[in-house]
């Protein structure tokens, strides 16, 4: 029962990340909304990205029980202070940032859960919401932000 928790967490992680990374775009950006692009809106999209590929690694890690859960419960809890220490300008990044770093401490407190034998639904919920709501956010101001120079579609892409 166990190994079937611990892949159907994994599973689940990696649905909602790429949840993130991957959409249909049908969000559209208001006209009366103003976006900008600065260095750290761009170093907050790298941090993104790069932390949902770890994510993504993490995950499989555990699926094939090549980690142990505790360290993907380290790791997300990292990745979610990586996240947080950014400064995006951006209000829509700036929204978004907090929604992922919720995102990852979510999931580490889906994986301790599972790891401990309880129930991480509330957990995993909770994490696909916030994943959902961060790809409408991106989708949303797709165009505004690549206007401005800042590319999302990373973030929206696999």
């Amino acid at each position: 029962m166990k190994r079937l928790s611990a892949a159907f967490l994994a599973t689940s992680a990696l649905v909602f990340g790429v949840s993130v990374l991957a959409g249909n775009g049908r969000a559209e950006s208001a006209a009366s909304v103003r976006f900008s692009c600065s260095a750290a809106d761009k170093q907050f999209i790298t941090t993104v990205s790069a932390n949902l590929t770890q994510l993504s690694y993490w995950s499989d890690a555990l699926i094939s029980h090549d980690v142990a859960p505790g360290v993907v419960v380290k790791q997300a809890k990292s990745e979610a202070v990586q996240v947080s220490q950014t400064r995006p300008q951006d209000r829509t990044l700036h929204a978004t940032r907090d929604l992922i770093s919720s995102m990852f401490l979510e999931y580490s407190k889906a994986v301790a859960a599972t790891s401990r034998g309880t129930n991480a639904d509330k957990h995993m919920v909770t994490a696909w919401r916030l994943a959902h709501a961060v790809h409408d956010l991106l989708a949303g101001a797709k165009d505004g932000l690549g206007t401005q120079g800042c590319d999302v579609s990373p973030l929206l892409t696999s």
